[in-house]
């Protein structure tokens, strides 16, 4: 994977501080966004620097917006293809269907949103969009007044590599599950286009049941059809595939009751899942688009506590969340109240994320962590700042009227600080917890944790050490929750 760059040579050599960002003309537009705006602005665009190194890779490719949203596309591309198929078109027949990785990390980097993130449920396994809706309702989109500024677009089937994959695109797959959140998450490079609503199930598909088999295990093989009718009653039309079963219920009750009885505890030894073949699962029943649409607001909500950097990017970009379902493209409404606080909403989109339903095994647990990761790395990087966030202090000042001597400040966004200032900054011994359920409880410099201190992680994790300028640097000691050093 390449190196990532540094924070100096993303603001300044990737397009980001643009010669030709006043060559729009006067009144038309907002003024474009540059780093030079806020210092927050490059803090947050650091924030993605994986998924930079990902495009690169070309593990992650992404669509060009303008192969979709040409008159006759349709005709080019009736039904969507998996990005194998489409790499093919691409040799085939010398189409552009993909950004190079040049231009898929300008348009990331762009300040602009130019990169449009899907998200949505997938209506089947083996296809997302059986009926089509997903692929027209995008092109609308794309070609709608909301959608003008996309140039680029990650659909997951289209841009990740799908089964059956070689080793090499394994490789490159497992690449981009890392950094599936950043696609959503980023504050300056994606616009995130929802569907909520899930397309009807075709009647060809009623009563069809997937069973996944453990490789070399009792159910692994054309010979185990009398083993599953045995378990799972009458079906018709058996078809083993490599490493599953497809049946066919009668109905669509019945085949929901057969697979409410395979997924009982030991009810079908040599089964690692059982579900319908037609996923009508409603959006936020499950757990990837619940993790979705959680962190593409992340930062945003975070934002109500620092308005002057909230302020410019309400102002200059596109909306970060857009509906493309029902009956158009329409800007997403504020989900989240605004005397919440941040500790009670991650706690929420925790509990909802184990609440939903996930189809890969072992799934939940990863996605829980690369939410509480994306909290965490998003409420430093607005630390670091510069701008002092909402709140209230009670303390001592110095003659000039800063914070100087013991106080304590309650950040409306529930964070707390408990501990000596020095010229309005945190500076000396004192606590922080986050509102998020993390705290450090050490010596300060300038605003940020240096010296000596404890910082225990919301996952349970431990560091006993040094900081310097917020960051582990010196001697210290990591426990891991189990208790590994």
């Amino acid at each position: 994977m390449p190196e990532l760059e540094p924070v100096s040579k993303l603001v300044f050599d990737a397009g980001i501080v643009s010669d030709d960002a006043g060559a729009e003309e006067k009144g038309s537009k907002p003024a474009a966004l540059t780093a030079a705006d806020h210092k927050g602005i490059p803090l947050l665009a650091a924030l993605d620097e994986a998924l930079v190194a990902v495009l690169r890779s070309g593990a992650i490719k992404l669509l060009r917006a303008e192969f979709l949203r040409a008159d006759g596309s349709e005709a080019m591309l009736p039904k969507l293809l998996h990005r194998q198929e489409l790499e093919r078109m691409e040799l085939e027949r010398g189409i552009c269907v993909f950004l190079t990785p040049e231009d898929a990390v300008a348009a990331l980097r762009s300040l602009r949103r130019e990169v449009a993130g899907l998200t949505y449920g997938w209506a089947s396994p083996d296809h997302p969009d059986v009926t089509g809706e997903y692929l027209a309702n995008v092109r609308r989109f794309l070609r709608h007044p909301l959608g003008e500024h996309v140039t680029a677009l990650f659909w997951d089937f289209s841009s990740l590599p799908q089964k059956p994959r070689t080793e090499a695109e394994d490789e490159l797959f497992s690449q981009s599950l890392k950094v599936m959140g950043d696609v959503y998450a980023s504050a300056f490079g994606t616009t995130v286009i929802r569907h909520r609503s899930v397309p009807s199930q075709p009647a060809e598909l009623d009563g069809e049941v997937v069973i996944l088999v453990e490789k070399g295990g009792g159910l692994d093989g054309a010979s185990a059809e009398a083993e599953l009718r045995s378990a799972l009653g009458a079906f018709e039309n058996p078809r083993y595939e490599e490493g599953r079963w497809r049946v066919r219920f009668a109905t669509y009750a019945a085949a929901e009751e057969a697979v409410e009885a395979a997924t009982a505890a030991g009810a079908l030894p040599g089964a690692t899942a059982v579900f319908l073949f037609y996923n009508g699962r409603p959006y936020l029943a499950r757990g990837w688009t619940t993790f979705e649409s959680a962190v593409s607001t992340e930062a945003l909500v975070r934002l109500a506590y620092f308005p002057g950097l909230g302020k410019l990017l309400e102002e200059r970009l596109p909306p970060k969340v857009i509906e493309i379902d029902g009956e158009g493209p329409r800007v997403a409404e504020a989900e989240d109240r605004a005397d919440e606080g941040m500790g009670p909403r991650n706690k929420r989109v925790i509990a909802a994320i184990k609440e939903a339903t996930f189809t890969g095994k072992g799934d939940k647990p990863v996605v829980v962590e690369l939410y509480r990761e994306y909290a965490v790395k998003v409420n430093i990087a607005m630390a670091r700042s510069g701008e002092v966030p909402k709140g209230e202090y009670e303390g001592e000042y110095n003659a000039a009227g800063e914070r100087e001597g013991r106080g304590v400040m309650r950040f409306a966004n529930g964070n707390v600080y408990d501990g000596e200032w020095k010229a309005g900054k945190r500076e000396g011994r004192g606590v922080m917890r986050f509102a998020d359920g993390e705290v450090y409880d050490g010596e300060w410099k300038a605003g940020l944790p240096e010296g000596r201190g404890v910082y225990r992680y919301a996952n349970g994790e431990v560091y006993d050490g040094e900081f310097k300028a917020d960051k582990r640097e010196g001697r210290g000691v990591y426990r891991l929750a189990d208790g590994g050093v």
